[in-house]
């Protein structure tokens, strides 16, 4: 029995609850923000929005590990935090990503810099030459720490918060089916595409996971990887 599945058992409905009104209550935190502020200024909303969202899911992280560190005495590795497994694991992450984005980049992101495929993809960058993409490089990597931590904190809900209670009663195959289910809406995006988009990535994360033994930070990596493809070559700010 692992020390992951002794916390996961240790936990109460009590737990769950708040976890939950915390992690909605950051969902709210931007939704508010995202109707409120910036609402006359379109070249700037989408970016400050990003901002908020980045600052209410780095509130959660510090409440998540407040709670369960002060409450129960877990360490960070209990809670999904090794620097170790993620060192081990950047090459093929990093293989992935350069992957991912080639995908896109060949099959979506250069057809649509070519013809107008559909009004929901606004990418910041239509890479219709080796010189656009360079230059959306640089911005990538600026932006990359703030996609980590929005990545970051889905993946401790995720994988700790729901794929781990799942599994704790269900096969694992089935836990992972649920978790990637129940994030799809847990993000709260009710696009039918993004839907199927979150479904998949919550999979991919949930895999990783595992591979990483129980490591948060690959996935999360990975996950804000994803973020910066999709925001930059396809869907633009309103992506996140």
């Amino acid at each position: 029995m692992t020390a992951k599945l002794n916390w996961i058992k240790r936990i109460n409905y009590k737990d769950i609850i708040i976890i939950y009104t915390l992690w909605f209550f950051t969902l709210l935190f931007n939704r508010f923000f995202d109707f409120a502020s910036f609402m006359q200024v379109p070249d700037l909303s989408g970016f400050f929005n990003i901002l908020f969202s980045f600052a209410a899911r780095l509130i959660f992280i510090s409440l998540f590990f407040l709670y369960f560190v002060f409450i129960y005495d877990l360490s960070f590795k209990e809670l999904g935090i090794s620097f170790k497994t993620l060192t081990k694991k950047l090459i093929p992450l990093l293989l992935y990503i350069i992957i991912l984005m080639s995908l896109v980049l060949f099959f979506i992101n250069v057809p649509m810099s070519m013809e107008n495929i559909s009004s929901i993809f606004k990418p910041l960058y239509e890479v219709a030459d080796m010189e656009t993409f360079v230059r959306s490089i640089l911005p990538l990597a600026i932006v990359f720490p703030i996609f980590f931590i929005i990545a970051f904190s889905e993946q401790l809900m995720l994988n700790l918060f729901v794929y781990e209670i799942f599994q704790y009663k269900l096969p694992k195959f089935v836990s992972k089916l649920l978790s990637a289910l129940f994030f799809s809406f847990l993000i709260y995006k009710l696009m039918p595409e993004q839907i199927i988009i979150y479904f998949i990535f919550a999979l991919i994360s949930t895999s990783l996971y595992e591979r990483a033994d129980k490591s948060v930070l690959v996935p999360s990596f990975f996950g804000a990887g994803f973020y910066l493809i999709y925001t930059f070559y396809i869907y633009g700010w309103n992506f996140i």
